[in-house]
Parts: C-alpha cells; structure tokens; sequence
C-alpha cells in the first residue's frame, strides 16, 4: 500500500470495533490503514512511517515489545502515538505508569476532538522532525 502524503495508522485487534472512527477519518485528506495484528502494526510502521498512530482497547492488550517498538518509531518519525478506550472501560493510568503514549482518548469520540486530534499530529510532525 503506498501513500502519497501522511497517513493515519489504527490498530485494532478487532477491526470492526474501530470501523465508526476509521469512517470518520476517512472523511479527511489523510489515508487510513488499519492493523489486526502487532505485526501487521510494526511492519506498516516500519515500511512508512504513519503520523499519527491509535491503538484501540484496553492499552494493557497490548505487548510491551509493541508498546516499546512504536514509541522508538513514533521518536524518530515525530508520530503521535495515542490510546483509545471504550467509554464503558476506560482505562486510567497514573502519568508515571504510561507506557509511552502522547495521549488517551473515550471511544465514542466526536469528530471536532478527532479533526483536532489529526490537526495537530500532522502539525507535529512537520514543525517538530525528529533527529
């Protein structure tokens, strides 16, 4: 899959559970890709950095190995790196127990917070490069 500009990466174990936010999203000038699999995950960000990666459920799903290998890439790359939860589970975490994300958001999530979201991913990145 090639991508002319930035690009949006979700990864979701369940993709079906971020269809809604992947349709929000796919009403910007921005590609979506959506991961299944940790794998899948690293290797799209491996090929091509995305600038803006979600992860979908409960952040304590996710490997460590994932969680440490996204944020050197998102350090390297300036990609903004984000969790997001259900709103029936949300899952705080203290500020010195996070695994390395920039944020954590409640699923369901309006499209002004989401539009924002990617506003200021995509402006990370192009006014804060890495290196």
């Amino acid at each position: 899959m090639q991508f002319t500009s930035g690009y949006i990466l979700l990864l979701a174990k369940q993709p079906q559970a971020v269809r809604v936010l992947a349709s929000l999203l796919g009403h910007s000038s921005y590609s979506v890709a959506i991961a299944s699999t940790e794998e899948q995950a690293i290797a799209q960000t491996e090929r091509h950095p995305p600038f803006l990666i979600i992860l979908a459920g409960n952040h304590n799903h996710w490997s460590q190995t994932l969680l440490h290998d996204l944020r050197i890439h998102a350090r390297s790359h300036s990609i903004t790196l984000v969790a997001l939860t259900d709103f029936h589970a949300p899952s705080w975490i203290h500020q010195e127990e996070n695994p390395g994300f920039d944020g954590f958001l409640v699923n369901p999530i309006s499209s002004d917070v989401l539009s924002s979201l990617v506003q200021s991913a995509q402006t990370r990145q192009i006014c804060c490069p890495a290196g």
